[in-house]
């Protein structure tokens, strides 16, 4: 079961997000994300909020078909980012497959708390990315496998030393090779053919899939 999350962080161009959310698919729409649903074309089915970045009167005079979108009012005053609340209520609901949306953007504090959540998911047998029109991101911490129509695949540790036990369908294969947190050997590789596979032991990895 997947579900999508809309976050309000930047989105350049609406037209690569249409026609992507299917009929079974289930939407959350985190606070003043709304105005990217607007933009896409996407009616949420829960729209989820303390409404600070948005006036919930204002743009449901505006866009009446928002009226009939289930709403969660947050407190304001919370341990949790609406993005963070918004997945583990798709968790709670039975969602096992995330795609978060607008998480990426200006805030580098929200971007990589966003980023960072990919661990908890994955914690909780949750598979989940992080997307937008130039990035998907993936955290794994044992075996992955990348089909992607993307040009450039990254391999970014994120503990000290994570060791690459083999890779296979890469332009540039490794074996049997610790990568090192700051060093920025696996940036920029390609995938070679229809699919890769990376296998990595003693840490986790961001497989960022991306292009220009």
């Amino acid at each position: 079961m997947k579900a999508y999350i809309i976050s309000n962080g930047q989105i350049d161009d609406y037209s690569y997000y249409r026609n992507i959310v299917g009929k079974e698919d289930f939407v959350i729409c985190a606070d003043g994300a709304i105005y990217h649903c607007i933009n896409m074309g996407i009616v949420p089915d829960l729209w989820i909020g303390d409404f600070d970045s948005c006036d919930y009167e204002e743009i449901c005079a505006k866009h009446p078909e928002l009226k009939s979108v289930k709403i969660q009012q947050l407190n304001p005053v919370k341990d949790e980012t609406d993005t963070h609340i918004a997945c583990l209520i798709a968790k709670e609901k039975g969602y096992d497959n995330l795609v978060i949306w607008g998480a990426l953007g200006n805030r580098a504090d929200h971007m990589l708390s966003n980023i960072h959540l990919l661990e908890l998911l994955h914690a909780n047998g949750i598979s989940a990315t992080v997307e937008n029109e130039k990035n998907t991101i993936s955290y794994f911490d044992s075996i992955i496998k990348i089909h992607s129509a993307r040009k450039y695949l990254s391999l970014i540790p994120l503990d000290k030393s994570v060791t690459v036990v083999k890779t296979k369908g890469l332009l540039y294969n490794l074996e049997n090779y610790d990568i090192t947190r700051g060093i920025s050997l696996g940036v920029s590789n390609e995938v070679v053919g229809e699919s890769a596979e990376i296998v990595i032991e003693n840490g986790a990895m961001l497989a960022i899939e991306s292009e220009d």
